[in-house]
């Protein structure tokens, strides 16, 4: 179906973003959301506001009701935590669009929901650390205990196990349940995660934490050893401890996104962004490339045109029921 701005006029049309906890600057998942926006507002010059949650169990509701108070036409949720908020609102404004990002919704004739093959630029990562592992010991922090998070884990081991398997992978979760979002938001506990993996063995951890990646970095830094990012290119904030960054194009994605539904060209349902179209990837390694070996450097690029033509299979955490873990069944 398709659904058109509610005014035809782009200034006159509000865009409200709704943000978990961690909020803007956690250099991450929704820093690279907001980068996104703010492209598109540059482009079609709408109006902007944002609604961060706090921890507060009822904090989602009342922030949606906010925005929609405020006068949002289109809202921008950011995080499978909104999911049932979405879905809930979506029904009662039947009027507003909602993007929601990271978590498959269909169904709905004014939801528009974005996935990612976060599994395939994991699995990059896990190739490189395996190939620059000393120790042959890395690891993995996770934010919270949740599929997305274990869809980038999967995709991880697979990545390092392809390399060398008996390379020993380390995990741990700074939150074991996905019954809140705190895990994403606690730098001095992925600091702690982090120091002692390092002091366990492992010379190179992947961080998948949202906020609390940032406490990852600093440990990182501390110990002298390498770390991954996740989502933004975030090697600029620990400069050649930063490995590379595995980059999740929400950017990309809320950017082209709200460009259909300005153009009036908008359509419910799943929008998919992989590794051939560009959806994720590694960061160009600005401050760690020369560490980084040529031969390396090549067998990442064969690697990853093999992922793109299935010639590697990567396990798609999020969808292991599809015959083709490359490809999503929302495509």
């Amino acid at each position: 179906m398709t659904f058109s701005v509610a005014s035809e006029v782009a200034s006159e049309t509000t865009v409200g973003f709704l943000m978990p906890p961690s909020g803007l600057g956690d250099q991450s998942f929704n820093d690279m959301t907001y980068s996104g926006l703010i492209q598109a507002k540059q482009r079609d010059d709408f109006r902007l506001i944002r609604e961060q949650c706090t921890s507060a169990d009822d904090s989602p509701r009342l922030k949606m009701e906010a925005l929609l108070d405020r006068g949002a036409d289109i809202v921008i949720a950011n995080g499978w935590e909104f999911t049932d908020i979405v879905e809930e609102f979506a029904k009662k404004n039947p009027e507003s669009l909602f993007l929601l990002n990271d978590i498959p919704v269909t169904g709905f004739s004014n939801i528009v929901s974005t996935v990612f093959g976060q599994h395939e630029g994991a699995f990059l990562a896990g190739a490189l650390a395996a190939m620059m592992s000393k120790n042959d010991h890395v690891g993995f922090v996770g934010g919270v205990d949740m599929p997305v998070i274990r869809a980038f884990y999967v995709g991880y081991e697979e990545g390092v196990k392809f390399i060398d398997n008996n390379i020993k992978i380390s995990i741990r979760f700074i939150q074991e349940s996905d019954s809140s979002v705190s895990g994403f938001n606690n730098p001095a506990v992925g600091k702690r995660e982090a120091s002692t993996m390092y002091d366990q063995g492992a010379d190179i951890i992947f961080s998948v934490a949202g906020l609390s990646g940032n406490g990852v970095i600093r440990a990182a830094v501390e110990k002298k050893m390498f770390v991954i990012g996740v989502d933004a290119n975030q090697d600029h904030m620990a400069k050649g401890y930063v490995l590379t960054s595995v980059i999740k194009r929400l950017d990309t994605a809320v950017d082209t996104v709200l460009g259909e539904i300005f153009a009036n060209k908008f359509q419910a349902g799943v929008r998919y962004f992989d590794l051939t179209s560009g959806g994720v990837g590694l960061s160009p390694m600005e401050f760690t490339r020369d560490v980084v070996p040529h031969e390396i450097h090549q067998r990442l690029l064969e690697i990853q045109q093999d992922i793109i033509d299935d010639r590697i299979m990567v396990t798609n955490y999020l969808n292991p029921s599809n015959t083709n873990p490359n490809k999503s069944e929302f495509l």
